[in-house]
């Protein structure tokens, strides 16, 4: 097996993960939720095949907060797969057929040792394949952002009102909070809380309703158009500025366990498309609210992270959190502190 053919295919985050050659490297612990107990580390094991030689070593892996969409149907993959994959490095890959995809299962397990036990194959296999038709259901044909255009100012026959009503035509929003702003944002996380809203994964008694009306090309539409527009960030009143320092130490350094929000989220809030939406320049109000749903149990349509770092923060932290993402409203900053990480 070649170089460029390891590097292309699915396994390639697993190999990043567990080649450790004649080295005692060491990786730096990361706490995992209270709520979860990360599997045991996987048994050393040599894999020999076409003049390549890996070993794995005994350690115990930094464990990784962010998630596969989908709601509940996600946990066997979150809780089985994260210790070594990313979610963009399963959906930036090529499309695996069921067979396939079983067929890398089985190595996982056999090969390379995963952590995760026979009773959990059919339902990481199960996500896995109709991940993949999922995303592509609209085979054959592109998302028509023109066509979002319309259905976001008129609406559609089938009687989703338009989404300017809340949300303006370029996905600002109002500025109350009430709504969040769409503009920019990620088309395949909008997309999957689209879904999840017509589900009944996700919950509420505005947002259900109008997904139901929306087709799978509606939705691949609308989310294309919201996902294009570069729309500027409104004016907002000042923000106590001792508010936004603890906001931004719980971002940068976290909280109780350390558990921050850039560790998802990215740098200063920038989002980790495809999959984490992007913080930075989102209202207040509503992010504020999302994490008391989070807290609550009102709202589940991830893995149990959010909901496990929502409840460690209290109603003043989160007020901080919330006011410290709201005034990063500067794309070019978000773009330098990317840089900058790198």
């Amino acid at each position: 097996m070649s170089a460029n053919a390891i590097a292309r295919g699915p396994i390639a985050a697993v190999l990043l993960i567990l080649l450790a050659i004649a080295t005692s490297a060491r990786l730096p612990a990361q706490p995992a939720p209270a709520a979860e107990t990360p599997p045991a580390a996987p048994a050393a094991s040599i894999v020999t095949g076409g003049g390549v030689t890996l070993h794995s070593v005994r350690l115990k892996f930094p464990r990784s907060y962010s998630t596969f969409p989908g709601g509940r149907g996600a946990d066997a993959i979150n809780n089985d797969c994260l210790i070594c994959h990313s979610p963009g490095m399963v959906l930036d890959q090529a499309k695996l057929s069921r067979a396939q995809w079983q067929a890398e299962i089985e190595k996982m397990r056999d090969s390379y040792k995963a952590p995760f036990g026979t009773e959990d194959v059919p339902a990481i296999l199960d996500y896995l394949a109709n991940l993949g038709n999922s995303m592509s259901q609209s085979a054959g044909r592109q998302p028509d952002a023109n066509h979002g255009a319309v259905i976001v100012a008129q609406g559609t026959a089938a009687g989703a009102p338009p989404c300017a009503q809340c949300h303006a035509f370029n996905g600002v929003s109002d500025a109350s909070g009430a709504f969040p702003r769409l503009a920019g944002q990620s088309a395949y996380y909008l997309a999957g809380q689209l879904r999840d809203f017509a589900s009944g994964v996700r919950k509420s008694a505005i947002m259900s309703p109008i997904a139901k009306a929306l087709s799978a090309g509606d939705i691949a539409d609308v989310t294309a158009y919201f996902a294009g527009v570069n729309a500027p960030f409104l004016p907002l009143k000042a923000v106590d500025p001792a508010l936004v320092k603890r906001g931004e130490e719980l971002a940068k350094a976290g909280g109780p366990d350390r558990l921050h929000c850039d560790n998802c989220h990215g740098p200063r809030g920038s989002g980790e498309p495809p999959v984490i939406p992007y913080l930075a320049g989102q209202y207040a109000h509503y992010l504020a609210f999302t994490l008391q749903m989070w807290q609550r149990s009102f709202r589940n349509n991830s893995s149990d992270a959010m909901a496990v770092i929502a409840k460690k923060l209290d109603d003043q932290d989160i007020l901080a959190v919330a006011a410290y993402y709201q005034q990063l409203r500067s794309t070019a900053e978000m773009a330098q502190a990317q840089a900058q990480e790198k």
